[in-house]
């Protein structure tokens, strides 16, 4: 029965969601029948600790638990190895649930199946009943009923170039979501053929702190320095992957390793770490994306050479920790990596 499930995926695929999808479907569903992910090393058992400003977990794949002082968020938790029982992560998560202390908030991009994960958050609705959740408008519609605080983001008016929405206020914190060029649906009919919208990218405010998630999305010229004029920007979540040849243009709905410098710097942010690469292969090997941003951070003729030091590389478990009270933009501001 599971083969022939498994058959029927693959010519919806072909059928309804083109050449992008079919191939890999392909490239991971062999894979997901023969292999196990690689297991992550010296997991962080304690990931939640006391006099942080501000900390950055890669958990891995777009989800990244983030510490704001008190304050404990993560974006689109994928904590489980599969994706709705078909692709299997190259890599374990970075973190089990398990050791997780807290959580206020849960920020949701948009509803494709690696970012909208049901198992994981029936996970988070098992250990933190109510939890705040915050998803753009046209993802209802494939939110099962979980017992979290569910928050709809009004997006509707991003393609007007309103780059920005309205503002959400929960649990002390600011949200508010902000353009991202990337499609809605779940099942590949509904994002590629009639073009269900439901996608956005979040800042969140806490205190002296500003976090910038970008979700999925493509490069705009005009939408991001909009935002980076806005808000003075910490720490930018950006996407790298997927992309064909990632030193160059991207897919359109995807920033590529080179756009996505491109996207930090219109930001102005002061860090930037690299998500979106390393649990699922698309064209390439799944570290492929990272492969091409290395090089063109260390090529001397790159002009994106002289931000490498602001480019914050993590592996999947890995954790960096800004315990001081200062400003995080100067130059010796305590930051650890763990």
């Amino acid at each position: 029965m599971k083969k022939y499930c498994l058959i029927l995926f693959v010519l919806f695929s072909f059928l309804f969601n083109g050449c992008f999808v079919l191939r890999v479907t392909i490239n991971n569903l062999g894979e997901s029948i023969k292999s196990t992910p690689k297991k992550i090393e010296n997991k962080i058992t304690k990931p939640v600790s006391d006099s942080v400003k501000l900390s950055a977990l890669w958990v891995g794949h777009s989800t990244v638990l983030l510490q704001i002082y008190d304050k404990v968020i993560m974006t689109d938790p994928f904590l489980n190895n599969r994706i709705d029982g078909i692709f299997i992560r190259k890599k374990e998560p970075g973190m089990d649930i398990e050791n997780l202390s807290k959580l206020n908030l849960v920020l949701i991009s948009h509803s494709h199946m690696d970012h909208l994960n049901f198992v994981s958050l029936g996970m988070i609705e098992d250990k933190f009943p109510g939890c705040n959740l915050i998803f753009p408008e046209g993802d209802e519609k494939y939110l099962p009923d979980f017992n979290l605080n569910l928050i709809r983001a009004t997006t509707n008016y991003y393609k007007n170039k309103q780059y920005l929405g309205d503002v959400i206020d929960v649990d002390g914190m600011k949200v508010t979501p902000v353009y991202a060029l990337h499609q809605g649906g779940r099942y590949g009919i509904d994002t590629y053929s009639w073009l269900e919208r439901g996608a956005t990218g979040y800042v969140l405010q806490y205190r002296d702190v500003c976090i910038y998630f970008a979700g999925d999305t493509g490069y705009d010229d005009e939408a991001f320095k909009v935002i980076g004029d806005n808000f003075k920007i910490d720490l930018a979540l950006i996407p790298i992957g997927p992309c064909r040849t990632c030193q160059s243009r991207g897919m359109w709905f995807h920033t590529s390793s080179m756009e996505a410098l491109q996207l930090f710097e219109d930001l102005k942010a002061s860090y930037m770490l690299p998500i979106h690469y390393g649990a699922i292969q698309y064209f390439h090997s799944a570290d492929y994306p990272l492969e091409a941003l290395n090089k063109i951070l260390q090529n001397p003729e790159s002009k994106y050479s002289k931000i490498s030091d602001k480019v914050k590389i993590l592996k999947e478990g890995e954790q960096m920790i800004w315990k001081n009270k200062g400003d995080l933009r100067i130059e010796d501001s305590e930051m650890i990596i763990r």
